[in-house]
């Protein structure tokens, strides 16, 4: 397993890149006895379900992609480190180990479906929806410290682009700065009062990216921003709100979004919120989603993104588990 992980570490797989990655699973799993097909999501990329049966009740599902930039797999001990090792690299060879497991002991009613373009705008998970697979569970890896998310925020991700006049800096009179203008906006946009859930907790907004101008000594005709919310109530409400804000010189482009998630819950499991997003509410048409994964969100996206050893080894036997209770519980349900 921790081998499997040094591999796909150190093979680059940031959004959009996901091709060399998606190769070497599904000739893995083809080795391993599973049938592979691949669900092609755009001309260079696709999405790698693997199953036993053609109609698996339960699929293990995670992302292939992750943010940039790329860092090598490094080990110090019991403490791993690299791009992905959390998030989701961790949980994608765990559920590899698990099901390997698994399917020595007789029990063939899982499959896996690793997907592309999670970190991105969730092309990949959206493509897999429409697979019409009559499947009763998904068990999505996270980096949730081996913890059942009950819940998880919705996201709403959005482009805000601001028009102005170009001008000579000494004559700020004679043109209208969009830069300025887009910073008056996102001051009312960090200011505005955002709702807030007993059950989620607080929506919250992050700008992630500003961009825009010339030169020091330029007013700039444009400027444009990117950002995130991470909703506790409703997507609707959030987005009325965020165009309430702006004027004629601001245009507002949502890209993506998803509502908050009441995800699956099973015995004797730890659980917890998270406010991060994920791919569960897009396979949700799928079936059922119980999300669960090695490492923390803490370290995921960082500059030492990283893993323990026993944190794997104990998500190997939580995933187990995990089948094992769906698998019961769909018995008792016939």
């Amino acid at each position: 397993m921790l081998e499997l992980l040094k591999t796909l570490v150190n093979i680059p797989s940031v959004s959009g890149a996901e091709e060399k990655i998606a190769h070497l699973l599904s000739d893995l799993l083809k080795k391993s006895g599973f049938s592979v097909s691949r669900q092609r999501v755009d001309e260079n990329r696709f999405n790698v379900l693997a199953t036993l049966n053609p109609s698996p009740a339960i699929l293990f599902c995670t992302h292939m992609d992750t943010v940039p930039p790329f860092m090598p797999f490094q080990r110090d001990g019991q403490r791993l480190y690299g791009r992905g090792v959390c998030d989701a690299k961790g949980s994608l060879v765990c559920m590899i180990e698990a099901g390997l497991q698994l399917v020595g002991e007789g029990i063939t009613s899982f499959g896996f479906l690793f997907v592309v373009g999670e970190e991105t705008d969730s092309d990949g998970a959206r493509q897999a929806a429409a697979l019409g697979l009559k499947t009763k569970s998904i068990i999505l890896g996270e980096p949730t410290q081996n913890r059942l998310a009950a819940g998880q925020k919705g996201t709403l991700v959005f482009q805000v682009e601001a028009t102005g006049e170009l001008g000579h800096s000494a004559y700020p009179e004679r043109a209208r700065s969009a830069i300025h203008h887009l910073i008056h906006f996102l001051n009312r946009l960090q200011n505005a009062d955002w709702s807030r859930d007993d059950y989620f907790g607080q929506t919250t907004v992050n700008v992630g990216k500003i961009e825009g101008g010339y030169s020091a000594n330029v007013i700039s005709d444009f400027a444009r921003a990117e950002g995130i919310f991470r909703i506790s109530r409703d997507c609707s409400s959030t987005e009325a709100h965020l165009r309430s804000l702006a004027d004629e010189r601001i245009k507002i482009t949502v890209r993506s979004k998803t509502e908050p998630q009441h995800l699956g819950r099973l015995t004797d499991f730890q659980t917890t919120i998270v406010a991060f997003g994920s791919d569960a509410g897009h396979l949700q048409p799928l079936g059922q989603v119980y999300l669960l994964g090695p490492g923390s969100i803490e370290f995921a996206h960082q500059e030492h993104e990283q893993i323990t050893i026993t944190e794997l080894q104990t998500a190997v036997k939580l995933y187990r588990k995990m089948v094992m209770e769906l698998i019961n519980r769909s018995d008792s349900e016939k």
